[in-house]
């Protein structure tokens, strides 16, 4: 597992380098996707048995049936299933919605869980990048109070992640989830991106590494009862 994760961090620092020197700008959100699917295929071709975009995956679950990009990956003998989840609030003329967007974001988290917990997916992956200082900085906000996202945020394992009317599911971390984002600072108690400088999220990854047998899970409060089956409390 180990080994793939850092297959998949190293393909996102590339897209990283591309946007932060200025050798290659990706201008949405659906262009980060295509171009992180086109460099892992070209570098892993001979260990990929299959990819696709838009996999539908889920049932039932808040914010559609797909999800970003869906792999599967040959290691030590076996087939290892990824689903990763992109997100890209990107500053042209307007501020992109924030409060709406840190919503999506940790309920893609959520949805990566939900994937992992009922063996959709071996390993979910969220990659995030921003120019936007809304995301990485912890605002006065007024709307979706607990859906936080800026640096240093974490939600630790066995944690419920933030629900609410829209995003309803209630799910516990399978992982610990850290916010850790490249080329930020602290200026006058506030985290702003650097100057110049796309804030990359560092990756991040769930798995069932801390959950792996019965007795876990029952601590964890994972309850499979099928299909549609959810994290309950």
């Amino acid at each position: 597992m180990k080994v793939i994760e850092t297959n998949i961090a190293n393909v996102w620092n590339r897209i990283d380098t591309w946007m932060n020197s200025g050798d290659k700008l990706v201008s949405s959100e659906k262009s980060v996707v295509f171009n992180f699917a086109w460099e892992f295929q070209k570098e892993f071709q001979n260990d990929i048995s299959f990819i696709d975009f838009e996999t539908s995956l889920f049932q039932n679950f808040s914010d559609g049936q797909f999800i970003d990009l869906y792999i599967e990956f040959r290691h030590a003998n076996k087939e290892i299933k990824i689903g990763i989840e992109f997100k890209y609030p990107n500053k042209k003329q307007n501020n992109s919605n924030h409060t709406e967007t840190r919503q999506k974001i940790i309920n893609d988290i959520k949805r990566l869980n939900w994937l992992v917990a009922n063996d959709k997916i071996d390993i979910g992956c969220f990659l995030c990048l921003t120019n936007e200082n809304n995301y990485v900085n912890n605002g006065r906000f007024k709307v979706a109070t607990n859906f936080l996202t800026h640096h240093e945020m974490s939600y630790q394992t066995g944690d419920f992640l933030p629900e609410n009317e829209k995003y309803i599911e209630k799910v516990k971390s399978l992982t610990d989830i850290n916010f850790h984002w490249k080329y930020v600072q602290l200026k006058k108690d506030k985290h702003v991106i650097t100057d110049g400088k796309y804030a990359f999220l560092k990756p991040i990854f769930i798995t069932k590494d801390q959950i792996e047998n019965t007795s876990t899970y029952a601590q964890h409060g994972i309850a499979k009862s099928g299909a549609d089956s959810v994290l309950l409390g």
